[in-house]
């Protein structure tokens, strides 16, 4: 092999491990921080103790086990959308602010660490903006 062709093999599998490196760390960010904003886990515990209310307590409320409201608050795990629109609210949340929290969560969760996911993502907004404005355009005619 050439030299040249050495070194671009080099040069590129250094930008493709730099890039990994680099989106790995702005996804685990991204979950920690959605758009400045702490992950919906945390939140919530924030929210709860705020309220000087016990994890039982809102467990029973939402009608979940203790250990769901454990492992949400710990950000092991996702609430469901039934249980954010529960928890926003018993915190007296705004649930259109939660939902849009709570879905930008759960997309990086499930396709964060694909390599295309910006792209995906900038496509999939185009496809529902675009069936957004078909509905709209047919409720009018």
């Amino acid at each position: 092999m050439k030299l040249l062709e050495k070194k671009h093999i080099r040069c590129n599998l250094f930008n493709f491990l730099s890039y990994n490196m680099l989106f790995t760390n702005m996804t685990k960010n991204i979950m920690t921080k959605i758009n400045n904003k702490m992950p919906i886990g945390t939140m919530f515990r924030q929210k709860r103790e705020e309220k000087g209310l016990l994890v039982r307590q809102v467990a029973a409320v939402i009608e979940v086990d203790q250990a769901i409201i454990s492992r949400i608050e710990n950000n092991d795990r996702l609430p469901t959308k039934e249980q954010v629109l529960k928890l926003a609210g018993l915190y007296g949340l705004n649930p259109n602010e939660i939902l849009y929290n709570w879905l930008a969560e759960k997309m990086v969760k499930a396709y964060g660490d694909e390599p295309y996911a910006p792209e995906a993502f900038e496509e999939a907004n185009n496809q529902i903006r675009f069936r957004m404005n078909s509905t709209k355009r047919q409720d009018k005619s």
